[in-house]
């Protein structure tokens, strides 16, 4: 029992196997039985299952229904539906799932809520595509699970890392916008990236990213400011949800109604996120209005002027309570391309969210009954409404809703009171059809049994979708698969359903030839289902690619079938207008070979200047010259240590490293790459890749300066030979990097800077290297190099993309050929031949550049002419070029070997993203593409179609990379963090790599074994990663981030990142990588077997692919992507792999047997990673393949013979009725032998034979054959009559009767299947056997004649005469035929009298029509198209016979047209072929008419005259350029079609082009540095496409619009060009086409060409920058705006310099006449300025501060100044004023004083009494001057009043103040402290001609003793005095006077107080004073008390009393 059930496995599995054999260029097919293709519902071929909590997670117990049943709504809509029974209340999970797998969505769980037992809840999957709807774009987009009649939750919060993930958070609760909407509008504080989602509050079951889920897909979105509100909303009802900022449109949108007064425009609409409206910016207008009293209201939407309204009736409304708030929207969006259910209305859309609830449905069918109760619609919660109506009588009919019982409606053109009836077809009487009504939007649709068409396929005018099929990687469908040598013939096959088109073509197109054919398709077989039309593509004489689409024709309806979008080949898709995603198909030369060493190599690409410094001695010193740039080179990022991470020369660090990008030099060379080739052989690299080596200025050199030479800065030839030697001894190849485009403008061939002896063809329009290269003249002192007639610096030189250290060679010159390849005789003095000699290939730098390959330029040779050097010299060398997107140009034999394969590493870095990666290599205009992430059938897909699309030879010698030097590093690539992190964030050393470096693993897993030479870069296997930075536009850049040091440890300096600097940490990928390469040097089925795929799991995410050479070696590879669990899965191997084997996982070392059901049973994989299962024991051999299988038909058997297969036991036979596929198992044998019995008669058939080894379960696969089976005829006549008598005429003969016998056959009822027969006539006694004389007609089957079949056919004789006729009947289609006359079958000896006799008379119409007269009406490559002017009859023409001939005198008979059709189009010709064409005329008699005119014409595509018309800014400088893929648009030369300028924004360019080619283009303006950009001048966009037309006219238009261009542009400057009267404080505004960095800045030349000094200024928007000069400029002068080599922040360069001027305005001479001692005359020169309003004159009385004394009109020039004082110098000025600024130039500054008079003046102080000394007027005439202290002595007249008389000049100005001759005694206020306001004074001549000041002095600044007490001179004083002084000012007890007596000399000893009231120092003696003493009061130099001297001293003396002695009395 063991062997049988292995045996039906084995037939099981067969049954999904048989194929022919899979090879790298054919994918191998995986199904023989008949799979079908995605249709436009893709998913309808997957059967759908819920499983859930609900039913113990049984994932096929429960289907899901899309057929009206079951909970489904609508039979055939795209959504899935299962009503289910909830016994019990709860929150339940579930999913829905292909049935039987786990494959499904969401991806986890969904959910759902009861709350009552037994409640009905359907669960929906809607596998329609939203993405493109108009509206909100909620997401998911497709595949989106819900649940209607549960309970949903009453709250929802949105959560995110913007919030903290709380799902109770109540600043994150959304509002409840009612029908099932919810609303947040939130404030995030930063900008940045984030994700979100919409919670359950309080819960995690969630919507988000893929729906309604337990852990919803977060939703990614991105704020670009500070505080930006995000709008997150929930639609519950859809379970869908959005994420977006808050957005605003407007529109002029208000609603008039009952409610408003009918005002129009009072009342109006937002789209703003506001006044109820959902979504700011989705186009539906929205308002809460309240609605005062309920009732029914009417209403429409204006636009606020009753110009545009409505509907055009009236909406209306219904409300049932006071106030009621009801929101009015208007949808402006058009729905009618909308996928899903089709309703109406689609555009302007009113509706309004009311109390309406009861709805009727209306219409023809129902009477137009609106209280109809049998149409009413139900509900069906969440405002939906539902009814199936029967309609009685199949036809057109029409509807609409309506409210129940009203005329409010909603219908075709809106919700209105009136509204327009929809139409309705139904197709059957009696069918069930249903309405649905959304109210939440207003739309309703009806959807009858086959909507749209009819129930079967026909000939109907429309075609089936949904069964058009083509796969392109399915040998049923194209045959022989894959890639194709020349001379093969592809047969090409479209399915469709069965009897369904009328018509299907072929379009090819030969990229080749570039010419279009249009092939005819027939029915190759129909099963009854499915039509397969078959078409052949013919056999190429000659490489080329093939593309081809097909068109499929029902009638008036045609539409195409084409590869999908993503043009990935396989199945495709349907479209209403070709998309011209056309299906490849190469095909390549049959001796195409590339080297076998590389097939096997593991290559590693050193950089050498950064791999490792060997010889410090060669390092390239900093300042070496580079390019004539100041500063010249950098050493090592201006550091010392060979690990110093490269500096950014995108900083503005102002140093060295800025704008370093090639000139930064680390010292790597030859000899350490020597050092270290053990290290590489370790690592399992045997082939090396070097970039440039040769001479070069740069540290990258691709500007090579000498191909022969090897850079001095790796080393020199001893080194080179080192290496190779090296090389050599280890058994590894070098490949080698030459760039022959371009070289460096600092080589001696061009000598750009004069350094070199030669003379360079920039010195001198006579150099030997003049036409080595493209020069253009241009204006003298213009360009860097000599002119074409000698005048120095008028040239330019083209460049490649514009880098002028980069001039182009021109590879067509023979010199440069003969240079670089082209010498026959010696080619290895070739620059490609001399280095073969050493090393073994050549990698070709933008190759694609010097030639566009094969398909692009026939006529271009020079990579053919180059392979062929390279392979002189070295058979065995190697070609692969740089090529990012499709290379098959160059890959077809002739020209390259391979590319670096950039389309396969952006597949594999896209299979382990996560999230979207883009950099300046990798967006949507590259075509590298994002990295996007990949599902696992979509990296299927590509993979598969890299193999479709490449000559098996050119993919096995891919160099599969993932990074290089001209992209980002793999690991940065692989980081998440890209899309949040900024460069700064990378220049953290602790960064955290892991996560991407367990990526990185994954995808080297992925790249060590694939077919292809694995790349590896250098420090890739160690992990090396720099800090990136960005450009000016935000975008990640690769260079030269991308060429970091490798991190040795033994280099002196510290890598970068941490964990680059522990051996371990590098040891960890290391090793990894060397365990993958070890496999792969071990193993060659990972080199060179086959690929199949194994296992596609989407949705666990599992990917599994095998390799295998056959009897030999195999492998298997399992990916899982799921990044949180390890997994384990059984692989499925049988038939492909031995049964047995034994296998071991590289990475695990885990152990794998095919075990007997051939599987590798629990392959584990760990998470985000996979496993590699080596062979570990020996590998089966399979059956040997059968080649001789044999097939001989008879009768309706099929006998098939081969012979014995070594090493097969049995044998399986199949057959299909198409060559290539649908093959069907018929069984299994031992033997060599099979009959296949009972086949259909004339129906081929087609078998294969599978040899089986039922021990191993390997098969092989048999050659193919085809038999015709066929009935024996036993027995036919012709049954009667047996003689006619017909007059000529299109009128037929009698019936005539034929009967057919086969034995056992025919006796049965009816037509006998595959019996044809047809009757026939031709000259009376021929034999009609191989007899072209003769005429058939087919004879249909009529009628059961006993055992035979009989027939009946009539004829339609030509000609008159006598003639014989009978019967042949066939039973093999027609390929054989058997003749019948009476009595039987026609024998061996034609008899003649057995046969009918036929006379043909006359008619009475003998006369001939008139010749037609024809004419060529169209032709193309594939067809030709004639017309004819009618011929005329005197009875009638009835047809017209076409003749053809190929030279004119030979013309054969193709076609009868039947009158009155007047054309016919020929599309059986061969293009450009020569065709001659003459026609007949044929009346109903067959009177011939004379032949027409002969006319010819090539098939040929006709030219086209293709007008191109081109807006572009109209600041578009220089010259427009078209360019493309095609000789008329310049094949892709971006300098050398020039358009015609029609205005500043149009350009036009008209060509003759074939009609029907295609090809893409693009603008520039002369090269590629000026090609066209997006509106930002930095968004790459694709290349235009085009596809000739002729039309009706032969004239075709093609506009575009540039919206900006690559290089910045100045596109104003202010002051405009030769502005004349400019201001001397002008700034300079220049305006750019596009965002410059802050450094951007401009040079103001004055006349002498001197830079003006200023400060440069760009605003906010980065596209203005203000030059402000530091100083005013001069007026009178003429200044030069200078802007050049100014890069934008994409780091382009200005292209176009700038030049500007204009000339500062003159200033005014001003002078003075008539001067007074009062008035003065003014006078100035004019002003040239425009801007001049005011002519201001300013005065000064100090020549520093100037006051406006009068403001003019611009035409005044003089003025006169009346108010001036005689003796004062005035100072005048006059500015220039513009009516918004103080002056726009100011003239010169008179001086003058006027005459003088002398004033009398007296002046007068008052002072105190008490006053001592002399009074003075002190003087100072500024403020600035120190004080004349004694100036003016003043006379005392009294006490109190000093005076001052004399005379002063007029004009004196001063200022005065009272003191007694010095500072210190100063005027001062009452208290003596605080200071006078000063007296400034004028001296003005008044009426009396005299002046009186008087000036009030309280106080002087000294404190003055003004009395003392005793008083001065007193006599006989107390002893017991107390001593006061009075002050002027208040005084310090300190200040205490000095006491003494002069009779001791000594002070008495005291104390002071001040009393401050009197200002009184009192001074109280410690004892009495001494007698008889004269006392003295000295008080001097005293300060009060703000430390004020005493200026006047003061002493006094008084004398005390005598002593008076008391004697005692004595008593005695």
């Amino acid at each position: 029992m063991k062997a049988t059930r292995l045996t039906i496995a084995i037939l099981l599995a067969l049954s999904l196997l048989l194929s022919p054999a899979a090879t790298l260029a054919q994918a191998p097919t995986q199904e023989i039985i008949q799979s079908s293709p995605p249709t436009s519902t893709q998913l309808a071929a997957v059967d759908w299952c819920v499983a859930g909590d609900f039913n113990t997670w049984n994932n096929s117990a429960n289907p899901m229904f899309d057929d009206g049943s079951n909970g489904d709504l609508l039979p055939g809509d795209g959504i899935y539906s299962l009503s289910i029974l909830t016994a019990t209340a709860g929150t339940y999970s579930w999913k829905a799932v292909e049935c039987g797998t786990w494959n499904s969505h969401p991806a986890d769980n969904s959910w759902y809520t009861t709350s009552t037992a037994d409640q009905t809840v359907t669960l929906t999957l809607d596998t329609s595509d939203y993405s493109a709807n108009a509206g909100m774009a909620l997401l998911p987009a497709s595949n989106i699970v819900n649940v209607t009649g549960d309970d949903l939750p009453t709250s929802f919060t949105a959560v995110g890392d913007f919030q903290g993930w709380n799902n109770s958070d109540p600043n994150t609760l959304m509002d409840d916008m009612g029908n099932g909407f919810y609303r947040l509008v939130y404030t995030i504080p930063a900008a940045g990236s984030y994700i979100g989602k919409a919670t359950t509050t309080g819960s995690w079951n969630s919507f988000g990213a893929d729906g309604r889920s337990v852990n919803a897909g977060n939703i990614s979105f991105t704020t670009t400011e500070a505080n930006q509100q995000m709008v997150f909303l929930l639609d519950a009802f859809s379970g869908r949800m959005l994420i977006e900022p808050v957005l605003t449109s407007t529109g002029p949108w208000h609603v008039a109604g009952d409610f408003n007064s009918w005002n129009n425009a009072s009342t109006p609409l937002f789209d703003d996120g506001t006044n109820g409206d959902l979504l700011g910016g989705d186009g539906v207008f929205s308002l809460d209005i309240n609605i005062p009293t309920a009732g029914r209201y009417e209403w429409k939407v204006t636009n606020d002027t009753w110009d545009i309204t409505y509907p055009s009736d009236n909406s209306w409304l219904i409300t049932t309570e006071d106030n009621q708030v009801v929101k009015l929207s208007f949808d402006t969006n058009d729905h009618s391309a909308d996928a899903g259910l089709q309703m109406v209305p689609n555009v302007n859309i009113l509706n309004a969210w009311d109390s309406t609830d009861d709805f009727t449905i209306v219409g023809s069918f129902q009477g137009w009954n609106n209280a109809n109760p049998a149409t009413v619609l139900s509900p069906l919660g969440r405002d939906l409404y539902m009814l199936e109506a029967p309609i009685a009588t199949a036809g057109d009919h029409e509807y609409k809703v309506v409210a129940t019982g009203s005329w409010d409606g909603i219908g075709l053109d809106n919700r209105s009171v009136n509204a327009t009836n929809i139409p309705l077809t139904t197709y059957t009487d009696g069918d069930v059809v249903p309405f649905l009504l959304d109210y939440r939007t207003g739309r309703v649709g009806a959807f009858p049994p086959h909507a749209g068409g009819p129930v079967e396929p026909g000939h109907d005018n429309e075609v089936w979708w949904d069964f058009l099929g083509h796969d392109s990687r399915d040998t049923l469908y194209r045959n022989p698969g894959g890639p194709v040598t020349t001379n093969i013939a592809v047969t090409l096959r479209l399915r469709a359903a069965a009897n369904d088109l009328t018509e299907a073509k072929l379009r090819l197109y030969n990229d080749r030839t570039d010419t279009q054919s249009i092939l005819p398709m027939s029915v190759a077989y129909s099963d009854g289902t499915y039509d397969w039309w078959e078409a052949t593509v013919p056999a190429s004489p000659d490489p080329t690619v093939w593309w081809y689409r097909f068109i499929a024709i029902d009638g008036t309806d045609t539409d195409y079938y084409e590869d999908d979008a993503a043009k990935t080949g396989g199945w495709g898709q349907a479209f209403d207008e070709t998309e011209d995603f056309s299906y490849q198909l190469t095909v390549y030369a049959p001796d195409f070979e590339t080297p076998d060493w590389i097939k096997n190599a593991i290559v590693y690409q050193v950089f050498p200047d950064r791999f490792r410094d060997g010889d410090p001695t060669n390092n390239k010193p900093a300042g070496t010259f580079f390019y004539g740039e100041e500063g010249g080179t950098v050493y090592r990022s201006d550091t010392e240590d060979w690990n110093t991470y490269i500096c950014d020369p995108r900083a503005d660090t102002n140093d060295a490293c800025e704008g370093s990008y090639s000139k930064n030099f680390y010292g790597g060379d030859l000899v350490g790459l020597t050092e270290k080739l053990d290290y590489l052989q370790a690592l399992g690299v045997d082939t090396i890749y070097l970039n440039p080596i040769f001479e070069s200025p740069s540290n990258h050199g691709y500007d090579t300066t000498d191909y022969l030479s090897i850079n001095e800065m790796f080393g020199d030839e001893a080194d080179y030979a080192a290496l190779i030697a090296g090389l050599d001894a280890r058994g590894m190849h070098l490949i080698v990097d030459g760039v022959f485009n371009h070289v460096s403008s600092d080589s001696k061939y061009l000598d750009r800077y004069g350094r070199y002896p030669e003379v360079g063809a920039c010195e001198s329009q006579d150099s030997i290297y003049r036409d080595w290269f493209y020069f253009t003249d241009v204006p003298a002192g213009t360009g860097p190099c000599v002119g074409s007639d000698g005048t120095a610096n008028s040239a330019n030189y083209e460049s490649w993309w514009g880098y002028d250290s980069l001039p182009k060679l021109n590879s067509t010159n023979p010199e440069v050929r003969a240079w670089i390849w082209d010498n026959q005789d010696n080619p290895e003095t070739t620059v490609a031949g001399h280095w073969m000699l050493t090393a073994d290939g050549w990698r070709l730098d933008v190759g694609a550049d010097v030639d566009p390959g094969t398909l692009n330029d026939t006529t271009n040779d020079y990579w053919e002419g180059f392979r062929n050097t390279v392979k002189t010299v070295n058979p065995d060398g190697y070609i692969t070029g740089e090529e990012w997107g499709i290379a098959n140009s160059w890959l077809l034999g002739g020209e390259w070997d391979a590319v670096m394969n950039y389309q396969f590493s952006s597949a594999v870095l896209s299979l382990w993203r996560d999230s979207a990666f883009t950099d300046n290599d990798h967006n949507a205009g590259s075509s590298a593409g994002e990295l996007r992430p990949l599902s696992m059938s979509q990296f299927d897909e590509r993979i598969l179609n890299l193999q479709e699309r490449y000559a098996p030879e050119a993919l096995a010698a891919m160099m599969n990379l993932f990074g290089s030097h001209d992209t980002n590093r793999a690991l940065f690539m692989l980081d998440e963090n890209t899309n949040t992190l900024q460069p700064a964030d990378y220049l953290n050393p602790d960064y955290d790599w892991d996560p991407a470096i367990e990526k990185l693993k994954g995808a080297v897993m992925v790249q060590m074994t694939m077919p292809g030479a694995p790349t590896i870069y250098y420090g890739d296997e160690v992990g090396l990663v720099g800090p990136v930075a960005k450009d000016g536009s935000g975008v990640w850049q690769d260079d030269p981030y991308n060429r970091q040091p490798y991190p040795w440890l033994d280099e002196s300096g510290t890598p970068f990142y941490t964990r680059l600097q522990s051996q371990a940490e590098q040891d960890y990928v290391y090793d990894y990588y060397a365990a993958l390469t070890a496999a792969r040097s071990s193993h060659p089925a990972l080199r060179t077997g086959d690929y199949r795929t194994l296992l596609i799991d989407d949705s666990l995410l599992l990917y599994a692919y095998g390799r295998n050479l056959p009897g030999e070696d195999s492998a298997v590879i399992l990916i899982n992507r799921d990044a949180d669990n390890a997994q384990s899965v059984d692989i499925d191997v049988l038939g492909y792999l031995p049964i047995g084997t034994t296998y071991s996982d590289v990475l695990s070392s885990a152990t794998y047997t095919v075990n007997s059901e051939g599987k590798l049973a629990s392959v584990s994989a760990p998470a985000n990673g996979g496993a590699v299962l080596v062979r570990t024991n020996t590998q089966a051999i399979p059956p040997a393949q059968i080649l001789d299988l044999a097939a001989v038909a008879n009768g309706t058997t099929v006998n098939l013979t081969w012979s014995a297969a070594a090493n097969a036991d049995q044998y399986l036979v199949y057959r299909s009725y198409l060559s290539g596929g649908t093959f069907e198992l018929l069984g299994m044998t031992s033997t060599t032998s099979w009959a296949d019995h009972n086949l259909v008669s004339g129906q081929r058939v087609y078998y294969k034979v599978i040899a089986l080894d039922t021990t191993t379960g390997l098969t092989s696969t048999s050659n193919e054959v085809s038999a015709l089976p066929a009935y024996n005829i036993d027995w036919a006549n012709l049954q009667w009559p047996f003689t006619i008598s017909h007059t000529i005429g299109t009128t037929p003969t009698e019936n005539i009767y034929g009967q057919v016998y086969i034995s056992g056959v025919t006796q049965a009822p009816g037509a006998t299947p595959g019996l044809l027969a047809q009757i026939g006539y031709g000259p009376d006694g021929s034999d009609p056997r191989e007899n072209t004389a003769w005429a058939w007609s087919d004879a249909p089957f009529f009628s059961q004649e006993g055992n035979n079949d009989q027939f009946a056919g009539t004829l339609i004789p030509e000609t008159i005469g006598d003639f014989d006729f009978l019967y042949r009947y066939s039973t093999n289609g027609g390929l054989n035929w058997v003749y019948a006359y009476e009595g039987g079958l026609v024998s061996d000896t034609y008899t003649a009298a057995n046969a009918g006799d036929l006379t043909v008379l006359a008619s009475s119409d003998t006369t001939a029509p008139s010749a037609p007269v024809l004419a060529i009406d169209d032709w193309s490559a594939s067809s030709i198209s004639l017309s004819w002017a009618a011929a005329t009859d005197d009875v009638a023409v009835y047809a017209y016979d076409l003749y053809r001939s190929t030279d004119g005198i030979t013309f054969s008979k193709i076609d009868r047209v039947l009158a009155p059709e007047l054309s016919y189009t020929d599309t059986t010709v061969v293009t450009n072929q020569l065709y001659y064409y003459y026609v007949l005329a044929l009346d109903t008699s067959f009177n011939p008419s004379l032949p027409s005119n002969t006319v010819s014409q090539i098939a040929e595509a006709k030219l086209v005259a293709v007008t191109f018309e081109i807006t572009v800014p109209a600041w578009t400088p220089g010259t427009v350029y078209i360019v493309g893929g095609n000789p008329a648009v310049g094949d892709w030369n971006p300098g050398s079609v020039a358009m015609t300028k029609v205005s500043d924004t149009l350009w036009t360019y008209t060509a003759n082009i074939l009609d029907g080619s295609s090809f893409e283009f693009k603008l520039t303006r002369g090269n590629w540095d000026t090609v066209m950009k997006g509106a930002d001048g930095n968004e790459e966009l694709a290349n235009l496409p085009i596809t000739v037309n002729y039309g009706s006219d032969g004239t075709q238009t093609y506009t575009y619009t540039v919206q900006n261009w690559r290089d910045p542009v100045v596109i104003a400057v202010v002051p405009v060009n030769e502005a004349v009267g400019r201001r001397p404080d002008t700034s300079v505004l220049v305006t750019w086409s596009q965002q410059m960095p802050a450094t951007t800045c401009l040079v103001l030349e004055d006349e002498a060409g001197d830079p003006v000094a200023g400060t440069c200024t760009v605003d906010a928007a980065g596209t203005q920058v203000t030059f402000d000069p530091t100083d005013d400029l001069m007026p009178g002068e003429t200044y030069t705006v200078n802007v050049t080599g100014q890069p934008d922040v994409a780091n382009d360069q200005q292209m176009v310099p700038f030049i500007s001027t204009f000339t500062v305005t003159t200033a005014p001479i001003l002078s003075y006449s008539n001067l007074t001692s009062t008035s003065v005359d003014l006078t100035w020169t004019e002003i040239t300025s425009p801007d001049v309003a005011f002519h201001r004159v300013f005065r000064s009385n100090d020549g520093i501060n100037f006051e406006l004394v009068a403001e003019l009109t611009p035409q005044d020039f003089t003025w006169t100044d009346t108010s001036l004082l005689g003796g004062r110098t005035y100072w005048y000025q006059v500015k220039a004023a513009c009516a918004s600024c103080a002056s726009i130039v100011d003239s010169n500054i008179v001086e003058l004083t006027t005459p003088a008079r002398l004033i009398e003046t007296t002046f007068t102080a008052i002072v105190p009494e008490w006053t001592p000394g002399e009074v003075y007027l002190a003087y100072r005439e500024t403020e600035s001057d120190p004080w004349n202290y004694t100036a003016f002595l003043l006379t005392k007249m009294s006490p109190v009043e000093w005076e001052w008389n004399g005379t002063l000049p007029e004009g004196s100005q001063f200022d005065v103040m009272v003191s007694r001759g010095n500072a210190e005694s100063e005027m001062r206020d009452e208290d003596g402290n605080a200071e006078l306001s000063l007296d400034s004074y004028e001296i003005e001549f008044g009426e009396t001609g005299m002046i009186q000041i008087v000036k009030l002095v309280p106080n002087w600044r000294d404190p003055i003793l003004l009395s003392v007490s005793p008083a001065a001179g007193a006599q006989n004083v107390a002893l017991d005095s107390v001593i006061t002084i009075r002050w002027s000012q208040a005084m310090p007890a300190s200040s205490c006077p000095r006491v003494w007596s002069t009779a001791s000399g000594l002070d008495i000893a005291g104390v002071c107080s001040f009393d401050a009231e009197t200002n009184t120092t009192t001074f109280t003696p410690d004892e009495p004073l001494p007698a008889a003493a004269h006392i003295v009061i000295e008080a001097a130099g005293l300060e009060d008390i703000v430390g004020d001297l005493q200026v006047v001293p003061s002493q006094t003396f008084f004398r005390t009393k005598d002593m008076v002695i008391f004697l005692p009395l004595i008593l005695k």
